[in-house]
């Protein structure tokens, strides 16, 4: 892979990525040193020669399941149990969310976290997400599903 190839991929999806992380971590340093070290790993494993859809995927993948990681690292307890997806996004309701997705994190299987992430957070369709897992569309239900059981289970509903 050369240098051009991965500068490439980098103008193509680097600002998505951070914003993305940014809206996860609610720190922009932070969501700026999950999506750098996203084109690190992109680097290290040779994927910026390929075709931009499957790069993309990668990337978007990789920096939710890091963005991810940086959230169940965190010390903080959130008591709420308030909905991940948030109406209105006013300061405290985003704050709210953010503290619901670090509870999350911590007791929600990581392929079905990172399906709801996708869908409440991202706005994307399962077709979509199904895109980005390398997984069918009906696996991708399956997994909201799941999550949606979980948490009204979780809530008492």
């Amino acid at each position: 892979m050369d240098r051009e190839t991965l500068d490439e991929a980098y103008r193509r999806c680097f600002p998505m990525i951070r914003e993305k992380c940014a809206r996860m971590l609610a720190d922009p340093d932070e969501a700026q040193d999950v999506a750098q070290e996203t084109f690190i790993r992109l680097w290290q494993n040779g994927l910026a020669g390929s075709d931009p859809r499957t790069v993309t995927a990668w990337a978007y993948r990789t920096s939710t399941r890091l963005a991810v990681d940086r959230l169940r690292q965190r010390k903080r307890i959130a008591n709420t149990s308030l909905p991940l997806e948030v109406e209105s996004p006013g300061p405290d309701g985003v704050l709210e969310a953010r503290w619901e997705l670090e509870r999350l994190a911590r007791t929600t299987p990581p392929r079905e976290l990172e399906a709801a992430i996708l869908q409440r957070f991202d706005r994307l369709g399962q077709l979509e997400i199904a895109g980005i897992l390398g997984a069918s569309e009906r696996t991708v239900r399956r997994l909201l599903e799941r999550f949606d059981r979980r948490r009204a289970e979780e809530v008492g509903v």
